[in-house]
């Protein structure tokens, strides 16, 4: 997956219930994270990620629909979120 400004992408993933590895790469020229979310509720996130760093976040989800953003400053509000479908 890749953040860049105001977008993840992809905007859209499924993927099966238990661990899973999200690998993330920014693209972008600022600072991006990424966090998982449920209801709202933080289930995981990345450290910041400096501009063309990578890292990595393990969550184990169970099905349904999670949140992916970046919550840095003002990023989620300006469109830089997709939806994790778990089932």
């Amino acid at each position: 997956m890749a953040l860049t400004e105001y977008r993840v992408m992809p905007q859209s993933i499924r993927a099966s219930s238990g661990q899973l590895t999200i690998l993330v790469r920014n693209d972008g020229r600022l600072t991006h994270n990424l966090v998982v979310s449920s209801n709202g509720q933080p289930v995981g996130s990345t450290p910041p990620i400096a501009p063309g760093a990578s890292t990595s976040v393990a969550v184990d989800l169970v099905p349904g629909k999670y949140v992916m953003s970046s919550t840095i400053l003002g990023d989620q509000a300006l469109g830089e979120y997709g939806t994790l479908t778990i089932r």
